[in-house]
């Protein structure tokens, strides 16, 4: 339950005043809004919304909340803010969660919050996937291979979609980020420890020409056929076309081995 406040703008970006404004004081909307949160679920109506928001500045005052802005991907109708939150942990010290927030106008549901809740209170829940697949969207050159590489488990492919200091950061806070041919196939070789890949169904596809940002369902797991859930991930390109960097928000556990 991660509310950012730099989400209206985001919205004002795409030339949306009025979501904007309901966003930022839902007691003045006139215009339905609606949103999708990883613990709270889907999240509509005035008051509803307004006490939700109030129960956000709370937590983020009680946290000692402070907002890293990491990268924006801005489409025609739909766009990607990116941030990091730092914040008081839960057993003391400073921890920093990424969370990514899905702003799309064409959508019943306009704004959609992805972020894991390893740091957060309270036990793990799976989500439901937040849109539908989407059978018409592709991910282009670059990332559309590396994709296939994940669902097919085959790290050297994966790795070579990367530059050669490209990175990974994972969707947990912390040190969880891994740079480089030996450290990526590290990573991946992990991943597809259980035998298989990791098949990804993109629901949507938001390109600017330098980042990909896409949202995706995890149909399953090295063949252990997990609970499908939901993601977000964003690719951004190089010098070279290679991917730069990688960046995954979603809660999707590994099978055990």
């Amino acid at each position: 339950m991660v509310w950012i406040p730099q989400i209206p703008d985001l919205v004002d970006r795409l030339g949306a005043a009025e979501l904007a404004d309901a966003l930022r004081d839902p007691a003045t909307a006139t215009v339905p809004v609606a949103l999708d949160d990883p613990e709270a679920g889907r999240i509509s109506g005035v008051a509803v919304l307004a006490a939700w928001l109030a129960v956000q500045d709370t937590w983020r005052a009680e946290r000692k909340a402070e907002i890293e802005e990491v990268a924006t991907t801005l489409g025609e109708r739909r766009a990607v803010g990116e941030w990091v939150v730092h914040m008081e942990g839960a057993e003391g010290g400073r921890t920093g969660l990424p969370v990514a927030a899905v702003v799309d106008l064409a959508s019943t549901l306009p704004v959609r919050i992805h972020h894991s809740r390893l740091p957060l209170p309270g036990p793990h829940v799976v989500r439901r996937p937040v849109v539908p697949p989407d059978p018409s969207a592709r991910a282009s050159d670059v990332v559309g291979s590396y994709l296939a590489a994940l669902g097919a488990g085959d790290t050297a492919a994966a790795v070579a979609a990367f530059a050669p200091d490209g990175s990974f950061r994972g969707p947990a806070p912390g040190a969880y980020r891994y740079t480089g041919a030996e450290e990526l196939a590290e990573l991946h070789d992990a991943f597809f420890a259980a035998g298989g890949g990791v098949p990804l169904t993109l629901c949507t596809v938001t390109e600017d020409g330098v980042r990909s940002a896409f949202e995706y369902v995890v149909d399953g797991w090295g063949g252990a056929g997990p609970p499908q859930q939901p993601g977000l991930a964003v690719c951004t390109r190089g010098a070279g076309g290679l991917i730069a960097s990688a960046r995954v928000y979603d809660d999707a556990e590994a099978p055990v081995e």
